[in-house]
């Protein structure tokens, strides 16, 4: 839909809210980049479907996520037999039903019976394609975490890069000023010897040039206040930056960096892209329904038309 030659408003308010409908799915191109440039650089690329689900049996926010392709390293299906064992192992968890706060962060496992009933097929498969000691014992340890819902959160929060990044509470009252700050933990502090990351969270007063909704992160990390890493002190810094969908408040994309160093260093790039259905394009719907012609002018927000770039660059490289 072209509407380049159009003025759009909607209510300029300082929070967001979700508007997701249940049983409605969106499909989400996944990449991970680890140490980007460096010698051990590595890739992970993957795609996913979200939906969200009616509510549970006590009212909780419900998404069910779905691995819909293979997961690629480096461009190409894992090949080593430790990553290929993971990786065959792992297919357990999914489709994988989480419970969100009211903001939108990841809170808990929801289809932890599920993924008990399941183990027994994926067992099997794995048995039948893998032998020897190191099975044996992989097989044991998923077993053991398998049987504590808490255990597999735990697992989630410790390595999951696309749940810390997709599921962050985003939802909220952002300020008069359209400002707020939060302290975030990502998998790259594996020693969390941190408080995490002090974010200053900014919500676009205006939508960007194409007409979505922009949040910027910007992060510093907070060592803990311990004798023990006075001298060692860990250091990093993280960004991010959402696109929101003008009406839904759905996420469009999000490119996220984070650092870490102490004793050792590294970094993490995640980016997170829509993937439109039926060759349409990302803000085929971004046209506001809601009738605002009675709204004061102080209310309303003029929302610029869409660039003519190509869908990448619009998307990711704005």
């Amino acid at each position: 839909m072209d509407i380049s030659n159009k003025t759009i408003y909607y209510p300029g308010l300082n929070a967001l809210r979700l508007d997701w409908p249940a049983e409605l799915s969106v499909k989400y191109g996944v990449l991970i980049i680890f140490n980007e440039g460096e010698e051990d650089s590595n890739e992970v690329k993957y795609e996913v479907r979200i939906t969200r689900l009616k509510p549970g049996k006590d009212g909780e926010p419900l998404f069910q996520i779905e691995r819909i392709s293979d997961v690629f390293v480096n461009e190409i299906l894992p090949d080593l037999v430790a990553d290929r064992l993971a990786y065959a192992a792992g297919k357990v968890f999914y489709p994988l039903i989480i419970t969100v706060d009211q903001n939108g962060g990841f809170q808990s496992i929801y289809n932890h019976q599920e993924i008990l009933k399941r183990w027994q097929s994926v067992k099997k498969k794995v048995l039948d394609n893998f032998e020897g000691g190191l099975v044996e014992g992989y097989i044991e340890r998923m077993e053991k975490q398998l049987t504590n819902a808490d255990s597999i959160k735990l697992a989630f929060l410790n390595n999951d890069w696309f749940i810390h990044t997709f599921f962050k509470p985003v939802y909220k009252e952002y300020g008069q000023n359209h400002v707020t700050e939060s302290i975030y933990k990502f998998p790259i502090a594996r020693g969390f010897n941190v408080e995490g990351y002090l974010t200053r969270e900014k919500l676009g007063a205006r939508s960007n040039s194409f007409g979505a909704i922009e949040l910027i992160h910007d992060g510093t990390i907070m060592p803990l206040e311990d004798e023990l890493y006075i001298t060692n002190r860990a250091t990093g810094s993280y960004e991010g930056y959402y696109l929101l969908h003008p009406k839904f408040k759905r996420i469009i994309s999000v490119v996220s960096d984070f650092s870490y160093g102490a004793q050792e260093k590294a970094k993490v790039k995640v980016k997170i892209a829509l993937i439109p259905e039926n060759d349409q394009e990302f803000d085929h719907d971004f046209e506001l329904e809601t009738n605002v012609k009675g709204l004061p002018v102080t209310e309303m927000v003029v929302l610029d038309g869409p660039s003519k770039k190509g869908f990448w660059d619009r998307l990711l490289n704005n």
